[in-house]
């Protein structure tokens, strides 16, 4: 699996030009969380299988483990792209994908190696290490991929199909985050709290009008939504969004609303030319 070397779903050439130095690190770091490390573990879990068999201790064992990690890589492999555009669940695949390595991969096959003792001991231990050192730095790379691309948000982000979340700003009485996020069919808001839940969102097809605005302090905590546990989420005082839509106007919580319409705007704009579906 070979990422594309250019901005990825961008015809805005001024966009792709501001994002092409961004992309160019985020996509090695990705290459690196999905591709190298997850085959490195791979690469481990076969030198052990062949010191097993070479040290009289269960090869076949070792195999079955080798394939067990070989299977989650390629499914790693072959869903960065479908993961391509959203940079939310890079780590998320990273973390499952080579925690499922390590569970039907490398501990099966580092117990069969270390079970021939001797050389296979010293082997097993190295291919533990190995293999979770690989394990660290694939999660670690795809974070880092996800922040080289987003951080900082800009309008020209946009102009591409990634989805881009920024921070809601809520009142936060214990453990509530909040987000806004721009996709590819249009705008998702989300808060949390524990496993309490609760998202909105409106397809850009029926967004008419969106402007930045102030809350004034004197409104204090506002009702923003309503949490799965029955509680509700309170936004602040403080810049945000007005969306004007088919069914109403919502207020979106963003400590940049200027930017956040004009990213927007952007999205908007591509998604109605057909470059963003």
């Amino acid at each position: 699996m070979v990422l594309p070397t250019t901005v990825p779903g961008v015809t805005d050439r001024r966009a792709a030009e501001l994002l092409q130095p961004r992309w160019t690190r985020a996509r090695r770091a990705l290459s690196t969380a999905l591709v190298a490390c997850p085959w490195a573990i791979v690469a481990s879990c076969v030198i052990a299988a062949v010191v097993a068999g070479a040290t009289g201790g269960s090869a076949a064992w070792s195999g079955v483990a080798a394939v067990g990690a070989a299977v989650p890589a390629v499914v790693l492999s072959v869903g960065a792209r479908k993961l391509l555009f959203h940079p939310p669940r890079w780590v998320r695949s990273a973390v499952l994908g080579c925690g499922a390595q390590v569970l039907l991969g490398v501990l099966p096959a580092v117990g069969a190696a270390a079970s021939a003792g001797g050389a296979g001991a010293a082997v097993a231990t190295a291919v533990l290490v190995l293999a979770l050192v690989a394990a660290v730095v694939a999660v670690s790379s795809a974070s880092r991929a996800m922040r080289t691309l987003l951080t900082p948000v800009s309008w020209e982000l946009g102009a591409t199909p990634f989805t881009v979340a920024v921070r809601a700003r809520l009142h936060d009485p214990g453990m509530l985050t909040g987000s806004v996020s721009v996709g590819t069919r249009g705008v998702e808001w989300a808060a949390r709290r524990h496993r309490a839940v609760g998202h909105g969102g409106v397809p850009f097809d029926t967004i008419r009008d969106a402007r930045p605005t102030m809350l004034p302090d004197t409104a204090g905590p506002t009702p923003w939504l309503s949490l799965s546990d029955g509680s509700t989420a309170y936004l602040t005082p403080g810049p945000a969004v007005l969306l004007d839509t088919g069914s109403g106007t919502v207020t979106l919580p963003v400590d940049d609303p200027q930017l956040f319409v004009a990213l927007l705007h952007a999205r908007v704009a591509a998604w109605r030319s057909g470059t963003v579906r």
